[in-house]
């Protein structure tokens, strides 16, 4: 496949840009064409490729244009109509339901028509009850939410969801905000500028930090936001709703306790964020946990052993790619279901280009 990817090298897109200028444009072009071909021929047919292989994808938000538009993080978001396209062509050509029941399914052998297939959502948003449930009932399938337990508690975002809104609120203030936050990004040794996306810039940035210097810039950019608060929209579930998605079927797995990175953890933190984090939760919703999932994909193999004597039965990173019967069922792959990257030059959804992407060939992109 080697030779494959090196005559793909040329299309690959950059990870953001400044408008579709005519350069892109033509690039985007090619790439549709290429993802049409690949895809006529059969050679990257999801039957093909995922055939004796578990896949699983992944969404986080699902929010109406006019909600993503005003959110930090717009990738992450896909709005209803899109979510329903995803799953419309996903059902049509995988055999899809929640991980717990595909990856027994997968582990025991069973044979299928079409590839096995799960479909889980990170974070435990509202949005994910409001405005994912109903979709995934019109189209019958069952999915995995993960839950950040202390935030669902407290009823407080995520500290990117915070940092996020905070920089973009600082960002708008008319009088002194974009300089205030100059210094502050400075004094901390984040990027202070970026052509495309400077909130996206400097949260992943953010990451490189320990975990107390972290949270300490995310005090700061929040205290000198002041009083800004983030919309309605983008608070996390109850345990009543999660309560309520069981009860449809769907599978209530951890994403820990803090949603901190596991890898930075000690010994006696990860105790709490991974044994602690399924104990509340059964207690809470009881119903077995089953399924952790590591915040922003981070693992190492101290984590995954923490995971597995914590009585877990597998677990999801972001790592790119399809899942094998050898896979380790603690750091398992996943597909991540971003709207942009599967859209035509004219910003349609393309099934060929979701195949492109899922099938191994893609330049950048491993399974």
């Amino acid at each position: 496949m080697g030779d494959w990817k090196i005559l793909l090298i040329a299309v690959r897109l950059p990870r953001s840009y400044d408008g579709p200028s005519p350069y892109m444009i033509k690039k985007t072009i090619i790439r549709d064409s290429i993802a049409r071909f690949l895809a006529q021929i059969g050679l990257t047919s999801p039957v093909r490729r995922g055939r004796g292989k578990l896949s699983i994808a992944t969404f986080h938000r699902v929010l109406p244009e006019t909600q993503r538009q005003t959110y930090p993080f717009p990738g992450l978001a896909v709005t209803p109509e899109e979510l329903d396209a995803f799953l419309t062509y996903l059902k049509q050509h995988f055999d899809c339901g929640s991980l717990s029941t595909q990856h027994t399914r997968y582990l025991s052998g069973e044979t299928t028509s079409r590839p096995l297939l799960a479909i889980t959502f990170d974070d435990a948003q509202y949005d994910n009850y409001s405005n994912a449930r109903p979709v995934l009932a019109r189209h019958g399938i069952k999915a995995s939410f993960f839950v950040p337990v202390v935030a669902v508690e407290r009823q407080e975002l995520l500290w990117h969801d915070r940092f996020g809104f905070a920089l973009r609120a600082l960002l708008n203030q008319e009088q002194g905000g974009p300089a205030q936050l100059t210094d502050i990004l400075s004094a901390a040794g984040m990027p202070t500028s970026d052509p495309y996306n400077l909130v996206g810039r400097v949260v992943q940035a953010s990451k490189g930090l320990t975990l107390e210097a972290r949270l300490r810039l995310v005090e700061q950019v929040a205290e000198a936001a002041g009083a800004a608060e983030a919309p309605a929209y983008a608070r996390l579930m109850t345990f009543a709703e999660l309560a309520e998605l069981a009860a449809d079927g769907h599978e209530i797995g951890s994403h820990s306790m803090t949603h901190c990175m596991m890898p930075e953890c000690d010994d006696s933190a990860l105790a709490y964020e991974i044994a602690e984090s399924r104990r509340v939760l059964q207690d809470r919703l009881g119903l077995p946990i089953e399924t952790f999932c590591y915040p922003n994909g981070n693992s190492d193999a101290r984590t995954a052993q923490a995971v597995a004597q914590a009585g877990y039965r597998r677990a999801v990173t972001t790592a790119w790619g399809y899942n094998g019967q050898d896979s380790d069922r603690f750091r398992l792959r996943r597909f991540d279901m971003v709207s942009k990257h599967v859209q035509d030059a004219k910003g349609q959804f393309l099934p060929a280009l979701l195949d492109f992407r899922m099938s191994g060939f893609y330049p950048g992109l491993d399974t």
